[in-house]
């Protein structure tokens, strides 16, 4: 063996008697073997244990996370109501806050509708408009029906004077009124407007030019009353508007007109009223003083100076006994006679 060899098996017997050690140790004592087995066994248990805390430190790890984080959630929660004692406070407490957020509400609306209702006396401030009611008209003066009241220049009432039934105390007919008020209206007509046919007109009668070639429209007269200057067809000529009506019909229908006047004390007897010279003024003073109503009909009998004296009255007519219409009795509200006219008529 050489030196080399020689070296070695020192070694190799030195890691050979272990093995021996391990084989003799069952050899042993119970005791030995029972002490010893732990102790060979110990690594194989602490693998386990070794790793058992190695799975465990993340659900350490863990647990101490949730620890820390329940702990600053404590201490936030705990910080929080310090900082939101309001929130925390008890159901009466939020009624009176409710209360008086509502308060605010209340008084901005009531606010808004301040200046609405301020308008009212804005407008009551201003002196209101105030309506010109007419002026009720005082009643016109009336005498007894179916009789002639007689007054004076001052217009007194002096008397009264009976009616003849014959031109006072007829029946109204409408029928007959209308029809003899529109044949007097009708008469007053009269009925001069005229015009010329195309045989009246003045002119040549020569044709204007030929009948063809011109391009123009065919022309025979110059009078034709298609032309400037030429005839009017059925134009208007000189004819009367009269409508005949019985004279006892217009005599009937004026009594009716009377009747009605005279049934609602619209008669009046002017006495004294004698005038030398036309005098408007003496009219008017004695027609303001008698206070009848308007429009008012003057009629007279042959006397030219008082009907000369109410041409100038806007509110009074005066005409003659003779020419007495329907029209003008049923147009005035008031009949004045002088005693000259009203002898005339009424013992007619």
């Amino acid at each position: 063996m050489s030196a080399d060899e020689i070296k070695k098996t020192p070694d190799v017997e030195a890691a050979a008697e272990p093995e021996k050690t391990e084989a003799e140790a069952p050899a042993k004592t119970e005791p030995e073997a029972a002490e010893k087995k732990p102790a060979a066994k110990k690594p194989a248990a602490k693998k386990p244990a070794a790793k058992k805390p190695a799975a465990k430190k993340p659900a350490a790890a863990k647990a101490e996370g949730e620890a820390a984080e329940t702990k600053a959630t404590e201490k936030a929660a705990a910080k929080k109501p310090a900082a939101k004692k309001p929130a925390a406070k008890t159901k009466a407490a939020d009624e009176k806050a409710a209360q008086k957020a509502a308060e605010p509400a209340a008084e901005k609306a009531a606010a808004k509708k301040a200046p609405a209702e301020k308008a009212e006396p804005v407008a009551a401030e201003r002196p209101p408009k105030q309506k010109v009611e007419p002026k009720a008209e005082t009643e016109a003066r009336k005498g007894a029906a179916g009789v002639a009241t007689v007054v004076d220049a001052s217009g007194k009432e002096l008397e009264t004077r009976k009616l003849a039934e014959a031109r006072f105390a007829v029946p109204a007919d409408v029928n007959t009124l209308h029809l003899v008020v529109r044949a007097e209206q009708a008469a007053r007509r009269s009925g001069t407007a005229s015009t010329k046919t195309r045989g009246q007109v003045s002119g040549s009668t020569a044709k204007l030019y030929r009948q063809k070639g011109t391009g123009r429209a065919r022309a025979g007269s110059v009078k034709s009353p298609i032309r400037t200057g030429g005839g009017v067809v059925f134009g208007p000529h000189p004819r009367g508007f009269d409508i005949k009506i019985n004279k006892k019909v217009v005599r009937k229908a004026l009594s009716m007109a009377l009747s009605d006047r005279a049934a609602n004390g619209r008669v009046f007897v002017a006495a004294g009223l004698e005038l030398t010279e036309p005098s408007t003024r003496t009219v008017e003073s004695f027609l303001v003083n008698l206070d009848c109503a308007a429009p008012v009909l003057l009629v007279t009998q042959d006397e030219p100076v008082v009907t000369r004296s109410v041409r100038n009255l806007p509110y009074a007519e005066a005409t003659e006994v003779a020419a007495l219409s329907t029209e003008q009795v049923l147009r005035a509200r008031s009949l004045v006679f002088t005693e000259k006219a009203f002898a005339a008529l009424n013992e007619a």
